[in-house]
């Protein structure tokens, strides 16, 4: 703290107890004592931190910022202000300066462990696994090589596609605990995806034999032992996208270049006279195509089996009402003829075998209703179904097309197109367009 902050005791105790109600969600009581604080200390930028949380609380999104600003306009040099200007910048998704004001606060103070971690988190939320990695070795460097910051430190460089090394971190972790399941099943994945079949199935049949039922373990044996599985087990699911919601709009649209929402919202619109239809938005993700949509007449409901991604839809205030359960479920429970357009934007490449959810999309349209979905594409040479190394499925279109009219479709148009850009190159995919008969 500078001069322009100097606490007492008393004054401490009095900002941790706004804190605690804070907390405790008393808003009110806290805004009062903080009201009162600042005629004592005006210039101390710890009330403007408290007053950012009581802000964030509130749903104040911008009196937050302000009360941040403030802070560390106050004492520029305090990392702790400073640090938590860039984790209030990442929750509101303001992407960019969140990362400008954590490399700041890492210059400020480049040896402090909360910092460090702080930093990570920020840099985790914007999928910059670059400064992560680089805070989280400082942090295994000032305090040594825990389990969870291995473990994360193996994750960020198997994102960043050295898998190699993140061998090395998990061999590493082995050494003084060779039956913990964590790092056996990390060692399985990047051995498969480095092509040693008989190191993973060796892993993988350790860890089924102390959990057989393991949905994960079993994913992992069925492509250690060289077969497709027919879909991807939910909390890998989860796991991935609630780790990819608060930085995903950002990291696809700026970053990946995807469109492919905005092309969806296109062929839709054509299809429909006005927006007084209905739409089932399967795995809506952040809500990107409800966004491009705009608000409906009709109801716009999304399903997702992240939570942090259906929040981070909710934020475009579009959809009515939102399903927080795996997609196939949702279409075997909903009821027959409800809906004139159901959608799915890059999401069946999470699914794998569409065998069940077509029919059921068939079952769930209105007559003269609209199945609009886009498939990662699998050549057309090989297997309908391929997993591929980025952990996506691809579907065959001509595999995707007979399924299409077996279930009862009567018109498919398929188009292919460039679902997004991934290591500078475009990835090749198809959007269908299926008609319910009138």
């Amino acid at each position: 703290m500078t001069s322009t902050a100097i606490p007492t005791d008393s004054f401490t105790q009095r900002l941790q107890q706004i804190g605690q109600w804070i907390t405790r969600g008393e808003l009110p009581r806290a805004a009062k004592a903080l009201n009162a604080a600042v005629k004592i200390s005006p210039k101390d930028p710890r009330i403007y931190l408290q007053g950012a949380r009581l802000a964030e609380a509130a749903g104040n999104a911008k009196g937050a910022q302000e009360s941040a600003r403030r802070a560390v306009s106050l004492n520029p040099e305090w990392s702790v202000a400073v640090t938590e200007l860039a984790a209030l910048l990442s929750r509101q998704n303001e992407v960019k300066e969140s990362i400008e004001v954590a490399q700041k606060a890492l210059s400020l103070d480049p040896d402090n462990p909360e910092v460090l971690a702080r930093v990570v988190d920020v840099a985790h939320r914007a999928q910059n696994f670059e400064l992560s990695l680089q805070c989280l070795r400082r942090l295994s460097e000032l305090q040594g090589a825990s389990k969870q910051i291995s473990s994360l430190i193996a994750r960020d460089l198997r994102l960043l596609g050295h898998n190699d090394q993140a061998l090395a971190v998990y061999e590493a972790m082995l050494v003084n605990n060779p039956d913990d399941a964590d790092p056996l099943l990390g060692r399985a994945q990047v051995s498969w995806m480095l092509g040693q079949q008989a190191v993973a199935l060796k892993d993988c049949e350790t860890l089924l034999a102390t959990d057989p039922a393991n949905e994960l373990y079993r994913f992992w044996h069925t492509l250690a032992s060289g077969d497709t599985p027919a879909t991807m087990p939910l909390s890998m699911v989860r796991e991935l996208h609630d780790a990819d919601a608060a930085g995903y709009e950002h990291h696809m649209v700026q970053g990946l270049q995807y469109q492919l929402p905005r092309l969806m919202a296109g062929l839709i619109r054509g299809l429909q006279a006005d927006t007084a239809f209905n739409l089932l938005d399967l795995g809506c993700g952040t809500g990107l195509l409800g966004a491009s949509l705009g608000k409906l007449q009709g109801a716009m409901v999304g399903v997702d089996v992240s939570l942090a991604m259906v929040e981070q839809a909710a934020r475009h205030n579009v959809y009515d009402r939102f399903h927080t359960v795996n997609l196939l479920d949702a279409l075997a429970a909903t009821p027959d003829a409800l809906y004139h357009v159901i959608s799915a934007c890059v999401v069946f490449n999470y699914v794998g075998d569409l065998s069940q959810a077509i029919p059921n999309a068939w079952r769930v349209l209105l007559p003269g209703g609209h199945l609009v979905f886009s498939c990662e594409a699998a050549d057309e040479a090989g297997p309908d179904l391929v997993l591929l190394p980025n952990m996506r499925f691809a579907h065959k279109r001509s595999a995707i097309e007979a399924l299409c009219r077996a279930a009862g479709f009567d018109t498919v148009e398929v188009t292919d197109t460039a679902l997004f850009m991934e290591r500078h190159q475009p990835v090749p995919g198809f959007v269908v367009v299926a008609h319910k008969p009138a």
